[in-house]
């Protein structure tokens, strides 16, 4: 396993963000539910086997290294302990970014390449409630990808190798990885802990309401600052 699998989930030391809300800000946290997922366990091995099993389904031609980068992605964005997100948009930080010193500029690309990927690819039915579609997030994502790879290979020894020109070139074939995995649990027991990490992401009123029609009483989530 490659050494930077135990840092690519966040993309980032320090800068945690969920996915956009309907206006495209990041969430908030949530609290704790019951699945049929066992909380102590890895969360990294729990999505390995559902990615490879994508990845067939799917026909990506994805490398060994890409494939550990989106089970690494959706382990990290699926744990309850994760900081609330500051409200950025995907313009925001690519924003901040162009401004930014190379090891901040490469932290905040990399956010921007992980969060549009996650949402295009793992919850695509939000962005039917937005002003933007998938072809915005597409487009900003794999953008944000190649220049976290440009960055990296001019300032950092090229510390990364070619993981992320291959995110920025196969965002589309991931994005249909992310998918076929978010897919694999809509007919299973996993429904109720999908939709929990759903809302816990992007604060989507109409998963709220059918977790509670489903029985669950559903945490306050606190003000963004």
């Amino acid at each position: 396993m490659p050494d930077w699998v135990a840092d690519v989930g966040t993309g980032q030391e320090g800068v945690k963000s969920r996915p956009e809300q309907l206006d495209e800000k990041g969430s908030s946290e949530g609290g704790s539910v019951t699945s049929t997922v066992d909380p102590t366990s890895n969360l990294f091995d729990w999505f390995h086997q559902r990615v490879r099993r994508a990845r067939s389904a799917t026909g990506a031609d994805l490398s060994e290294d890409g494939t550990l980068y989106l089970v690494q992605l959706l382990a990290e964005r699926a744990r309850e302990d994760r900081a609330a997100p500051r409200a950025h948009t995907l313009a925001e930080l690519h924003a901040r970014a162009v401004e930014a010193p190379p090891a901040e500029q490469a932290r905040t690309y990399r956010e921007l390449g992980d969060r549009a990927l996650y949402i295009v690819g793992y919850f695509p039915e939000t962005l039917e409630r937005q002003t933007v579609g998938p072809t915005y997030y597409v487009d900003m994502g794999s953008a944000a990808y190649a220049r976290t790879d440009q960055v990296f290979k001019r300032w950092f020894a090229n510390a990364f190798g070619e993981i992320f020109s291959e995110l920025a070139h196969s965002f589309q074939a991931c994005a249909s990885v992310l998918g076929a995995v978010r897919q694999s649990f809509d007919n299973e027991p996993d429904l109720i802990m999908r939709l929990y990490t759903e809302w816990l992401e992007t604060g989507d009123g109409p998963t709220g309401d059918r977790l509670r029609a489903l029985g669950l009483v559903l945490p306050p989530r606190p003000e963004l600052a």
